[in-house]
C-alpha cells in the first residue's frame, strides 16, 4: 500500500507562465503518488510582500517544495529544525540538508549568446535582475560566452533591472539607447524582459532583427507568437516539477540523501528575433502544431481575462454589499471551499488562528465559527473537502491576509488548479486576497465608526447635551431632538432660522454670542465657540434657563467655511449651584453675615475708595468674652442660636454705614467704611458694650455676654487689609488681657510683646527651611564608672536677624501654634543621625535623649513615627531615650500607659523629666512603663545647703531604685553636688560641671578626651 504524504509548496504566486506552469505539473506528480498538495502563496505586490513570514501548516506538512526564495529566514530555520525534507526549485537551498532542483541557467544563456555571436554580433548587451540567483547564473553564462570568443565585456552594456517583467525590459532598453553605447544584439534574462525590449525598439523605429537581434530565456507562450518570434531558452518546467516531487518523496522514504543538487538542462529554441528565418522554426509538423496551440491558448486567455474582469467586479459588489464581506461570493472561480481565520491572542499571550467565516459550495463539512487552531495546525485536516484527499483533483491554497494596517490572518481555499493560471500572470484570482484584506480593514473602520456612533448616541441620551448643525451656505440650523427637549421648560420654540435663535437669547447675553460667532470665523485668531447664555424668561410665565453653547467651524477641501457644528447643554442647575457655592464662600452659614473672605474684599474696596477721597475708615475686632463656656456647657446648637442673636444686635449697633462680619468662632469684625476720626469708633463701641449689658433671652433662659474690642484706623495706623486686621486684633487682645468688656484703639507702642510674639511666630515658621535651628548635646555621665553614658539633645534658634532665641522663649510658642510637631520630628531625626555618626566615628553605643512635647505624645501614630526614624537613620532602639515631662505623663494616664507601652515594645528607653515638681506619686510612677527618672534641677541647685532638697533627692533616688528605675540628676554645676549625689547613689549626672551643651563635633572631641584621660 502506497503511503499518503502531504506535500507543501511555497511560492510567490500560483499563476503566470513560470509559477502557473509549475503548479499543475507538481499537482499531477503528487496525485500520481496518492498524496495531497498544499500550496502557500505569499507575494503581495500591493504591500511589497515577497516571502512567507510564519511557518503556516508546518505541523501538517511532511515535505516542502519552495519555488524561488519565497520563505523568510525565520520560516526556513523552523523547517530546518523540523527535520522534514526541503526541496528548492530555481535556487540553491539556503539551509543544510535541503535539496535543490536547478536549471542549467549558465549553460543555457551561454548557448543563446554563442548563437548571437554566430550571426556576427560582437557588441551584445545583457539585461536582467542580477540580485536573483537564476538570473545571475544567466549573466555568468553571458560573460562566459563572450570570454570564450575573446570578446571584451563592456559593463556599460549591462543593465540590472527591477524585475523580470516587460516594463522592466522596456525601461532597460531606453536606458541602453540613451547611454549612446554601440551594440547590435541584446541577451535578456527573461522572455518578458526581451519582449519589453523589442516593444521599446519598435516604438523608436528600429527593426528587429535587422537593426538589433534579441534573445530571451524561459520560452513562455508569448515567445512563439510574438512578431518577430523570440529566440529563447526553454526551461523544462515539467521535468523540474516531477524531479522536485520525486526527490521529496524519496527523501521522506529514506531513499535519497537530504543534501544534494539536481540539474535539468535547458534547450535553445531558435526563432526569427536573432535573424534566423521565420520558416526555420517550423522544422516539423509538431512544431507548427505547437505554434497553433499557443495562439489558441492566448485567444482563450484574452477571453478569460475579459470575463474575469466582469466576474471580479460582480463578485466584489456582491461580496462587499453588506456590512461584512462574504468570502463565498468573493472567490467565484474554481474554488468551492474556504475558511477565513484571523489572528487572536489567548490568555497566555500565544497567537492562534480563530475561524471567522467559512463556506462550501458542495455542502461539505466546515470548521465551526470561533474554533481556534495553532497556526502550525491550520487548516484543520479533518474539515478539508473530499477532493483534497490523496489522489483527489483539488489542492489546498493558503494565503496570508494582510493590509497596510495589520496582519489579519490566513485564508484556506480548496479547488482545482485554475485552468488558465499557467498562461498569464494577470489572473484576477490573486486580487481577491488584496480585496479581502482591504474589506477587513473597512469592516474594522466601520465597526470603529459604529462604536463611536453608539457611544455618541449613549452620551446624547445620558447627558444633557443637544447637537446643532448650522449649514452656512443654506443659512439653516438643524437642531437635534435632545436640543428641543433641553429648551422645552422655557416654552421657547426652536426652528431652522439662525436669527430666531438669537431672539430667544436674553438681551444682555446677545453681544456675547455675536462675539463668539465672529471669533470662530476669524481668519487670524479663530477660536471655538464657548459661551454661557440665558434663554427665555422674558415673558411672565416663561422659565429662564442657562445654557452652555459650544461649537466649531468646518471647512471644505478648498478651505471655505461651510458649517458650524456644536452642542447645547442645560447648565441651569450648575448656575444655581454656583450661587450656592458663592453663598457658602462669602457668607457665614450660622449668622448669615459676610464671612472673612467677603469682609476682606469689602475692606479692600473701601481702602481704594478712601485713597481717592482722603477720608478715613476703621476696623474693629470684637471677641465675645468667655463664650466657650456656653458651647462647653450647653452645646454648640445653643451657642449657634446665641451667636445669631448677638450678630443681629451688632448690626443694629453699627447701623447702615458699617459692615459686620463673622470672622471666626466667637469673633466678629466690623468695617466702618467712612468716618472722620476715633470719636466715631468710640461711639459705636459704646453702643456695642451697652447692648451687651442686657441679657439675651433664649428658650426662656437669660444669657449675659461681654466683649473685648480692638480697633485700628486707616490711614493713620495701617494702609493694607492684612495690617488693619492684624493691628485691630492686637488691640482686641490687649483689651482681653486687661479684663475685657472694653475698647482699645491701636497705637504703635501697643503690646510690643504681642508684635514680637507675632514676628517670632512668623520667623519660627521659616526657621527650619532656612536652617536657623541647630542641635546641641549635653553629656550625661555615669557616677559609677565615670564614663560618658550619652547626651541630651537641646535645640537652639539663631534667627535671621542674628539673635539667639532661647528654647524657653520659642518652645511654648511652638506648642501653642502646633509648630512643635514638625520641629519635634526634625529634632528626633537629626538627633538619631548624630548618634549614628558618633558610632561611625568609633564611639561606643551611646544613648541619645530627645525631649518629646505633649502634642507629639498625643499623636496616635507617634510609635510608628519613632520606628520609621530608627529604620531610616540606622541606629538601634537601645540607642534612643525619649523624655516626657511629669506633667505630660499624668494628664491622661490611660493614653500614657498605652503609648509608653508601645514605645517600650519597640525597644527605646523612656525617661520622666522634671520629676518632683509636679503631682506624681509612687503609685503613678509604678503604673507607668518607664526606665529613667530625671530629678529636676531645682532640687540639685541647693543640694549641699538645703537638707530638704537633699531629703527629696534621696527619696526620689531610693523610690526609683525600689522600682528598678535608674536616676539622672540634672543641673549639676559643682563638685560638691557631684559628691553628694554619689553618696546618695545617684546613677548619672548632667550639667555644666560635666559639660555644657555642645555641637556634635565638639561632643565627639569631648568624649575622646574623657576616654583618653
Amino acid at each position: 500500500m502506497v503511503k499518503e504524504y502531504r506535500i507543501g509548496v511555497i511560492a510567490p504566486y500560483l499563476d503566470g507562465e513560470y509559477f502557473g506552469r509549475l503548479l499543475p505539473h507538481i499537482q499531477h506528480a503528487v496525485r500520481e503518488r496518492c498524496s495531497r498538495l498544499f500550496a502557500v502563496q505569499v507575494a503581495d505586490d500591493y504591500l511589497g510582500i515577497d516571502s512567507l513570514e510564519e511557518p503556516i501548516a508546518s505541523g501538517l506538512i511532511d515535505a516542502w517544495i519552495v519555488i524561488l526564495p519565497s520563505a523568510s529566514q525565520t520560516v526556513l530555520e523552523t523547517l530546518e529544525k523540523s527535520g522534514k525534507p526541503l526541496v528548492c526549485i530555481g535556487f540553491p537551498s539556503p539551509v543544510p540538508g535541503g535539496h535543490s532542483v536547478l536549471v542549467e541557467n549558465q549553460a543555457g544563456m551561454k548557448a543563446a549568446v554563442q548563437h548571437l555571436i554566430s550571426h556576427g554580433h560582437t557588441r551584445i548587451a545583457f539585461i536582467g535582475k542580477l540580485s536573483q540567483y537564476d538570473l545571475y547564473e544567466r549573466y555568468l553564462g553571458y560573460k562566459e560566452a563572450l570570454a570564450e570568443q575573446g570578446l571584451p565585456i563592456d559593463e556599460r552594456l549591462v543593465v540590472d533591472v527591477e524585475d523580470n517583467l516587460m516594463n522592466a525590459g522596456e525601461k532597460a532598453m531606453r536606458e541602453l539607447l540613451d547611454r549612446g553605447v554601440e551594440f547590435t544584439a541584446i541577451a535578456a534574462g527573461t522572455d518578458f524582459n526581451a519582449l519589453g525590449a523589442i516593444d521599446c525598439l519598435q516604438a523608436r523605429g528600429f527593426r528587429v532583427p535587422q537593426d538589433f537581434a534579441v534573445s530571451g530565456f524561459d520560452d513562455i507562450y508569448q515567445a512563439a507568437v510574438n512578431y518577430p518570434s523570440l529566440t529563447t531558452v526553454r526551461q523544462p518546467i515539467e521535468s523540474m516539477a516531477n524531479e522536485a516531487v520525486r526527490i521529496a518523496i524519496e527523501m521522506l522514504e529514506g531513499r535519497l540523501e537530504m543534501d544534494g543538487v539536481t540539474l535539468v538542462s535547458a534547450g535553445l529554441v531558435v526563432r526569427s528575433s536573432c535573424s534566423c528565418s521565420e520558416r526555420s522554426q517550423f522544422r516539423t509538423a509538431e512544431e507548427f502544431d505547437h505554434y497553433l496551440i499557443n495562439l489558441s491558448q492566448m485567444r482563450r486567455s484574452f477571453h478569460t481575462i475579459a470575463n474575469n474582469n466582469y466576474q471580479m467586479t460582480k463578485s466584489l459588489i456582491n461580496a462587499t454589499r453588506d456590512e461584512k464581506i462574504d468570502i463565498s461570493k468573493l472567490f467565484w472561480n474554481s474554488v468551492h471551499w474556504g475558511c477565513l481565520a484571523l489572528w487572536e491572542t489567548d490568555e497566555s499571550g500565544d497567537r492562534r488562528l480563530v475561524v471567522r467565516q467559512s463556506f462550501s459550495k458542495r455542502g461539505d463539512p466546515l470548521p465551526p465559527i470561533g474554533a481556534a487552531y495553532p497556526f502550525e495546525q491550520f487548516p484543520p485536516l479533518e474539515m478539508l473537502p473530499p477532493g483534497t484527499r490523496p489522489g483527489g483533483e483539488d489542492i489546498v491554497v493558503l494565503h496570508p491576509v494582510k493590509s497596510e494596517k495589520k496582519s489579519w490572518g490566513y485564508i484556506a481555499l480548496a479547488g482545482q488548479v485554475e485552468p488558465n493560471a499557467n498562461f498569464v500572470s494577470n489572473d484576477l484570482f490573486r486580487h481577491s486576497f488584496t480585496i479581502l484584506a482591504v474589506a477587513l480593514e473597512r469592516e474594522l473602520l466601520f465597526n470603529h465608526v459604529r462604536s463611536i456612533n453608539e457611544k455618541l448616541e449613549i452620551v446624547s441620551h445620558t447627558t444633557n447635551d443637544g447637537i446643532w448643525d448650522w449649514d452656512l451656505s443654506a443659512g439653516k440650523i438643524d437642531w437635534s431632538t435632545r436640543a428641543h427637549k433641553i429648551l422645552s421648560p422655557s416654552s421657547v420654540k426652536l426652528n431652522s432660522a439662525p436669527r430666531s435663535f438669537l431672539r430667544l437669547v436674553y438681551p444682555e447675553d446677545r453681544r456675547a454670542i455675536w462675539q463668539a460667532l465672529k471669533q470662530v470665523r476669524s481668519e487670524s485668531d479663530r477660536q471655538p465657540i464657548q459661551v454661557e447664555l440665558r434663554i427665555g424668561g422674558q415673558a411672565e410665565a416663561d422659565r429662564q434657563l442657562w445654557v452652555h453653547l459650544a461649537g466649531d467651524l468646518v471647512r471644505n477641501a478648498s478651505g471655505a467655511a461651510v458649517r458650524i457644528i456644536g452642542s447645547i447643554t442645560d447648565i441651569t442647575e450648575k448656575k444655581v449651584n454656583e450661587e450656592r457655592i458663592t453663598q457658602l464662600a462669602y457668607w457665614d452659614s450660622v449668622t448669615g453675615l459676610p464671612n472673612r473672605m467677603m469682609f476682606k474684599d469689602r475692606l479692600q474696596e473701601a481702602i481704594e475708595e478712601r485713597s481717592q477721597d482722603g477720608k478715613k475708615l476703621a476696623v474693629m475686632m470684637i471677641d465675645l468674652d468667655r463664650f466657650k463656656i456656653v458651647n462647653d456647657t450647653l452645646g454648640h446648637q445653643t451657642g449657634d442660636l446665641l451667636l445669631q442673636l448677638a450678630s443681629a444686635k451688632l448690626q443694629d449697633c453699627v447701623g447702615l454705614h458699617g459692615i459686620v462680619s463673622r470672622f471666626a468662632g466667637d469673633e466678629f469684625i466690623v468695617l466702618l467704611s467712612k468716618i472722620e476720626g476715633a470719636e466715631e469708633i468710640n461711639r459705636v463701641a459704646e453702643r456695642i458694650l451697652h447692648m451687651l449689658t442686657k441679657p439675651f433671652v433664649l428658650e426662656g433662659q437669660e444669657f449675659y455676654l461681654s466683649a473685648s474690642l480692638g480697633a485700628c484706623l486707616y490711614p493713620n495706623d495701617a494702609q493694607d487689609v492684612d495690617s488693619l486686621i492684624r493691628f485691630s486684633d492686637l488691640a482686641m487682645y490687649y483689651s482681653k488681657e486687661n479684663g475685657g468688656n472694653r475698647l482699645k484703639v491701636y497705637t504703635p507702642a501697643l503690646s510690643s510683646k504681642r508684635v514680637e510674639r507675632f514676628n517670632m511666630e512668623t520667623g519660627l515658621r521659616y526657621a527650619m527651611e532656612r536652617g536657623e535651628l541647630t542641635l546641641n548635646f549635653q553629656p550625661q555621665v555615669s557616677l559609677t564608672t565615670g564614663k560618658v553614658y550619652g547626651a541630651e539633645t537641646l535645640i537652639r534658634w539663631s534667627s535671621s536677624d542674628g539673635k539667639t532665641i532661647q528654647p524657653g522663649e520659642f518652645i511654648p510658642l511652638a506648642e501653642e501654634t502646633g509648630l512643635i510637631i514638625p520641629i519635634g520630628q526634625w529634632v528626633l531625626e537629626q538627633a538619631c543621625r548624630a548618634c549614628r555618626e558618633w558610632i561611625r566615628e568609633g564611639l561606643p553605643s551611646l544613648v541619645i535623649s530627645v525631649n518629646i512635647s505633649a502634642l507629639q505624645f498625643q499623636m496616635e501614630d507617634f510609635p510608628d513615627i519613632v520606628s520609621k526614624v530608627l529604620k531610616d537613620t540606622g541606629i538601634g532602639p537601645h540607642n534612643l531615650c525619649l523624655e516626657i515631662t511629669e506633667h505630660t505623663a499624668v494628664q491622661n494616664m490611660e493614653h500614657s500607659i498605652r503609648m509608653l507601652s508601645q514605645l517600650v515594645e519597640i525597644g527605646v528607653k523612656i525617661a520622666i523629666d522634671d520629676f518632683g515638681i509636679g503631682q506624681s506619686s509612687l503609685y503613678w510612677l509604678k503604673k507607668l512603663p518607664v526606665h529613667i527618672v530625671k530629678i529636676d534641677p531645682s532640687f540639685i541647685r541647693n543640694l549641699t545647703e538645703s537638707t530638704d532638697d537633699a531629703a527629696i533627692a534621696k527619696a526620689v533616688i531610693d523610690m526609683s531604685h525600689s522600682l528598678g528605675l535608674s536616676v539622672t540628676a540634672e543641673g549639676v554645676e559643682t563638685e560638691g553636688q557631684l559628691q553628694r549625689l554619689q553618696q546618695l547613689q545617684c546613677d548619672r549626672i548632667q550639667g555644666f560641671f560635666t559639660g555644657r551643651p555642645m555641637t556634635s563635633d565638639q561632643f565627639i572631641a569631648y568624649f575622646l578626651e574623657i576616654a583618653n584621660g
